[in-house]
């Protein structure tokens, strides 16, 4: 890292201002080496230099390469829409000078793809993903394969489909037994090997990860993955390992702010607020999670909170209540899947409203006791109400989580956070 930024200085204080050619490349090597830093705010500089030199010279190649970069580092500075902007004005250039078919082209259509993904598009966002693997694989370029494999681990994540990820967590595993592949997309597919372990309830398998790969807690910031390390909090969590969850992201935090990485601090501030309610820090949670609100809504991230499960929806539902960013977070309510009981997450969902309205406490006890399988009397002599009252109660719940069975209304209600999952 340091030597290319290094090398790229120095090419820079030589070649000609006149030499566009080769100062776009050497531009273009500068913002990795800003971005694999974590200075994104100059990775971003340098990127739109980079491309503002391959115009002007007319290097359609290198006007490619430096659009995808500025792609890149958009995303993680949380820009989604510029980013989906500057994807599709590279995309459509490509088509039109008849280089659709190249391996930028491929990761442009992936990293198009993750961030549909994230605004919770996800039927035109697997499409997309699918579209840049396939380029990427013929390309015969292993990096580009490898970083569009990576957003479509992330694309069939947040389609609930574990097994689809896994397996393209699985063909680059294979891949990197026979070739070389860079550091940050092995760490960043680890890191999506270990979320997957844990949507499957394998704790231990991502325990023993943790072990593997030598992940600490009082790690320092400039030598962490930070995906790895969002990777350990969770498991942490997961673990009841909470004060030693607080320390680690809070130094995530830090670093993530101070590189200008939005898109990181959104998800770390998540995992606070997450950690906080574990430990039944509720005022705590609902900063973190209010901060994370507020960076996030701008720019329509859906899925960095949707992907955290039920226990993400509780706390949504938690801020709907206290009347925190209430649009906002209708939307994010409405986009949990809500599965059937006795069906897989791939096979059915039933069908959400775009609104939300929170349960009054007492509804919350009606539904509580629906789920414990009560009858209507019975629900009304624990209640000490009338059977007319809870079938009232009852129609209110069906009505604000849009439902029309009792399965139905608990499934919900499981999925929103409202009841617990087991």
């Amino acid at each position: 890292m340091q030597g290319i930024h290094k090398y790229a200085r120095q090419a820079l204080a030589c070649l000609p201002e006149q030499d566009l050619i080769w100062r776009s490349a050497a531009t273009v090597s500068l913002g990795d080496a800003y971005g694999f830093s974590g200075n994104v705010a100059a990775a971003y500089q340098a990127r739109v230099e980079a491309l503002a030199a391959s115009k002007a010279v007319g290097n359609t190649y290198m006007i490619l390469i430096a659009g995808l970069k500025l792609a890149a580092t958009l995303r993680t500075q949380g820009r989604l829409e510029r980013m989906i902007e500057v994807c599709q004005q590279q995309l459509q250039l490509a088509y039109k000078i008849g280089m659709s078919h190249v391996a930028a082209a491929g990761c442009l259509l992936a990293i198009w793809g993750e961030a549909l993904a994230e605004q919770d598009n996800l039927d035109e966002a697997l499409e997309q993903a699918t579209k840049g693997a396939e380029l990427t694989e013929r390309g015969k370029d292993v990096m580009s394969t490898d970083w569009s494999y990576v957003c479509l681990v992330r694309v069939l994540f947040s389609r609930g489909d574990l097994s689809g990820a896994q397996e393209i967590v699985q063909r680059t595993e294979d891949i990197a037994r026979e070739y070389h592949m860079p550091p940050w997309i092995t760490n960043l597919m680890a890191a999506w090997q270990a979320r997957i372990w844990l949507a499957q309830d394998m704790l231990d398998a991502a325990s023993q990860w943790v072990e593997e790969r030598e992940l600490g807690t009082e790690s320092d910031p400039a030598d962490m993955n930070e995906k790895e390390y969002m990777a350990l909090a969770r498991i942490l969590i997961a673990q009841g390992r909470l004060a030693e969850t607080a320390g680690l992201l809070q130094r995530l935090l830090k670093a993530t702010e101070a590189g200008g990485r939005t898109s990181r601090v959104i998800e770390v501030l998540l995992l606070q607020a997450l950690a906080f309610q574990a430990r039944d820090d509720t005022a705590r949670a609902m900063t973190a999670l209010e901060r994370a609100l507020n960076l996030a809504e701008p720019e329509g991230f859906i899925r960095v909170f949707v992907d955290e499960g039920p226990p993400m929806a509780g706390l949504l539902y938690k801020a709907l209540k206290r009347g925190i960013a209430p649009d906002y977070v209708r939307r994010l309510l409405a986009a949990f899947a809500i599965v059937e009981p006795e069906k897989t997450p791939s096979s059915s969902k039933i069908p959400q409203s775009e609104l939300i309205e929170p349960l009054s406490e007492r509804e919350i006890q009606v539904l509580q006791l629906i789920a414990e399988g009560l009858t209507n009397q019975e629900i009304a002599s624990r209640l000490f109400l009338s059977q007319h009252t809870i079938k009232a109660h009852t129609r209110n719940i069906y009505g604000k989580l849009d439902v029309h069975s009792r399965t139905e209304a608990v499934a919900r209600g499981r999925a929103l956070g409202i009841l617990p999952t087991s």
